[in-house]
């Protein structure tokens, strides 16, 4: 029997957004991971913020929860309904136009259900760049990516969405619309509310539309992997690369054997471009939006690939590198990459993994790998440790798989295995979520290591914009 929400939806837009079909909405009810199944009564696709703040007004008055959701790429569950059947799943994903694109004020303003590639296609034929980069950028959307304040590839060089986003617009709980869609980057009239909603997975309010920063269009790329043995030897690394580029370094990835070897065994048909017996390799790029014309007999104006080539070849003196093979082509680019992009796949269907998404300052990431190392260890000393991630800004995918042969008591270690990673990661200061969100997933590890001074603001904030709590209840507050 249809709910008194769903009828005034129906008589005051249009029935055609309601979805209740079991097939359609199968893939909206699971996360990425398969970790998260829920419940819904329906999912609503509506194509502007008019038909949003309508919905919202509505769930309002019926008190109906309502789960908004972009590309359902997420990680931690924040988009997927819970096990009760009540909510309802407000998709984003018809919201795709492009609003306004100025390569002049280099902004472009789109609607939230806009998919992250199509932006990157879009500016770079106006030589132009959007940085944000990740393994899902062909399906997730830009709303998801603000909604949970997404990080990627190049944060190194660009900050995360929070940086990167100028000015939004959102739809409250009760339906109101709050229009700070500015292409102004200065405008300093007050409280900077925008900011509230970056980073709130929905919990605040949906966001409808978005203006974002562009760059000038990388003309150039280095990219190169090198294999060293010590962890610490990559941060060493890194900040000599800063220097010596000129702070042209837009990632800096490592990976450690054990990942590799997964990779390699879970898509064989990825090419080997550097071997490595132990230890961990680099995934380096550096780029510039100057065209890189070879001058090796101008001493005062190296290239980018000059740079690369001396800081490698003095790196290999001083034994902080062993091996390194720079693409050649971008074609050899992509394959490098390949191997990075891969990963979480990889260790996906190796195992069930213990996955984690941390963050701890970058001079204290080696003790932080050895101590959590160990601490797993002593749990299960023959699973793999694969951390993995942005050393650049100390983001680190720590993630732990399953002994190669199997480990029969895999599913009981699982949690000894997360808090003992969360404990080493409380040692040393750091973050349990660097670029994935709460979500569902986090929620009582957020209780236990937030400041509970900060903690309770956050629950006011909550409270201010969504009395009623119908907004993606339980998710970051609880």
């Amino acid at each position: 029997m249809e709910n008194e929400f769903l009828k005034k939806v129906k008589a005051r837009i249009d029935g055609s957004i309601i979805i209740t079909d079991e097939e359609i909405m199968a893939p909206h009810l699971i996360d990425w991971r398969g970790n998260f199944k829920g419940h819904a009564k329906a999912i609503l696709m509506p194509t502007n913020t008019k038909m949003v703040s309508t919905i919202m007004k509505i769930a309002n008055d019926e008190n109906q929860t309502i789960v908004p959701q972009g590309g359902n790429t997420g990680l931690v569950g924040g988009g997927i309904p819970n096990q009760t059947g009540e909510s309802i799943i407000l998709s984003l994903k018809k919201m795709n136009s492009i609003i306004e694109f100025s390569p002049v004020n280099r902004t472009i303003t789109v609607q939230s259900g806009c998919i992250l590639q199509r932006i990157h296609e879009v500016v770079e034929n106006e030589n132009l760049y959007f940085p944000l980069n990740l393994a899902a950028r062909g399906s997730c959307t830009i709303g998801g990516n603000l909604a949970t304040n997404a990080g990627g590839l190049n944060v190194l060089r660009y900050g995360t969405m929070r940086e990167q986003c100028i000015g939004l617009e959102i739809v409250l709980a009760d339906g109101t619309i709050i229009n700070e869609l500015t292409n102004l980057r200065k405008d300093n009239t007050g409280y900077d509310l925008k900011n509230l909603f970056v980073g709130s997975e929905g919990t605040l309010g949906i966001i409808t539309g978005a203006c974002l920063k562009l760059f000038s269009k990388p003309l150039t790329r280095v990219t190169t992997l090198a294999v060293i043995q010590k962890f610490e030897h990559g941060l060493k690394l890194l900040d000599r690369l800063q220097h010596q580029s000129g702070d042209q370094v837009e990632s800096f990835e490592i990976m450690p054997k054990t990942l590799l070897d997964i990779v390699y065994k879970q898509f064989p048909d990825i090419s080997h471009p550097i071997k490595l017996e132990t230890g961990f390799i680099l995934l380096m790029e550096v780029s510039s939006s100057k065209l890189d014309k070879f001058e090796s007999s101008n001493l005062e104006n190296y290239n980018l690939r000059n740079i690369m080539e001396i800081f490698l070849e003095n790196s290999m003196k001083e034994n902080l590198i062993s091996d390194a093979v720079v693409a050649s082509n971008e074609a050899q680019r992509k394959a490098f990459w390949a191997i990075r992009e891969n990963a979480p796949l990889a260790t996906r269907k190796e195992s069930w993994p213990v996955n984690t998404d941390i963050s701890v300052r970058r001079d204290k990431l080696a003790q932080f790998y050895r101590h959590a190392s160990n601490e797993v260890a002593k749990i299960s000393n023959n699973s793999r440790i694969c951390g993995y991630g942005h050393v650049g800004d100390g983001n680190l995918h720590f993630n732990v798989v399953e002994a190669e042969e199997g480990d029969p008591d895999w599913a009981d270690k699982r949690g000894a295995i997360l808090e003992a990673i969360y404990s080493s990661l409380a040692k040393f200061d750091g973050s349990i979520s660097a670029e994935h969100g709460i979500g569902q997933l986090k929620t009582d590890q957020l209780i236990k290591t937030k400041d509970p001074n900060h903690y309770r603001i956050m629950t006011l904030i909550k409270n201010s914009f969504d009395p009623k709590n119908i907004l993606n209840p339980d998710r970051i507050i609880k």
